[in-house]
């Protein structure tokens, strides 16, 4: 074999076998539907060949390749299943959690959710969503089917990131929780600043939640490093609250409390609160769960 045939087999053969594996997820049939077109795969960037604005959500939840298959039954909604290879598990739950909190949850995969013939679920490092445009009993039935064989085909599961358990359970709406390690993701959900104050990036854990009393935002970041940790604080409060002073709480112009605390290699930030003392006491109780 020619040197540059060989390294050639040798660059796409990897590819070929993950999609291939990838592909064995999903069945010819599914009840009476039938794959109606030929499987599609998207690699990285090329994502924005097939979704415009939502590409980059992925994406910067480290999306690798995409898998698109369409089923179709005469006289029936044709169903749409995209599977999304992240990686690693946190970016499955992270894309997933992106999402959640629309929907009633399902026992498919590690999670799920479906509402209005969109079921969305994670497991391993794979986000799956399987969908029809109008519901029906014998479609949402297929759908859900469909669900759990890509589910059980998984043999893999994956844990949550770690920094969850960090978070003061029982004062957070749990389907409010975002998971992610990006800011243009904190910006989606709690717009910051278009520059990346915090210092997010792909070593980072963070999450953000909505707190039960007062609505206000919890924002917990675990940096690598104490060093790191210490670098975005003094960025963040020097651009974001420049006005706190020593005691880590500012005023904003809603009438309402921003405070910040940094522990360790943590940041932890509440955003909205209604007082300056519940901001307070929301950050220390965060305080006692952190390393």
């Amino acid at each position: 074999m020619p040197l540059i045939a060989f390294f050639l087999l040798a660059m796409t053969q990897p590819d070929t076998l993950r999609q291939s594996a990838m592909q064995s997820l999903v069945p010819p049939t599914i009840g009476q539907w039938a794959v109606s077109e030929a499987v599609r795969f998207y690699t990285g960037a090329e994502i924005f060949d097939y979704m415009d604005g939502a590409g980059e959500v992925y994406l910067a939840y480290g999306s690798r390749r995409l898998l698109v298959q369409r089923y179709a039954r005469p006289n029936q909604e044709e169903i749409l299943v995209e599977i999304f290879d992240m990686g690693l598990p946190r970016n499955a739950f992270g894309a997933y959690s992106n999402m959640q909190g629309r929907a009633p949850m399902r026992r498919i995969g590690q999670e799920a959710e479906y509402k209005n013939g969109l079921l969305t679920f994670w497991k391993g490092r794979f986000f799956v969503c399987v969908m029809i445009d109008h519901e029906n009993d014998e479609a949402t039935k297929a759908v859900l089917a469909l669900g759990r064989h890509i589910a059980d085909a998984i043999r893999e599961e994956g844990a949550k990131p770690g920094i969850l358990d960090l978070l003061p359970k029982g004062k957070y709406l749990p389907a409010t929780l975002r998971y992610f390690y990006r800011h243009e993701i904190l910006n989606i959900h709690f717009y910051l600043a278009s520059a990346n104050l915090l210092s997010l990036n792909e070593k980072t854990h963070a999450v953000l939640v909505r707190i039960t009393g007062d609505k206000s935002h919890l924002l917990l970041i675990q940096y690598p490093n104490v060093a790191e940790a210490v670098t975005a604080y003094a960025t963040f409060t020097a651009h974001y609250m420049p006005d706190a002073g020593e005691t880590g709480a500012v005023k904003t112009e809603n009438k309402r409390w921003t405070a910040a605390i940094r522990q360790g290699a943590c940041i932890a930030v509440v955003f909205d609160a209604r007082t300056q003392s519940g901001a307070r006491a929301l950050l220390e109780s965060v305080r006692r769960k952190l390393p």
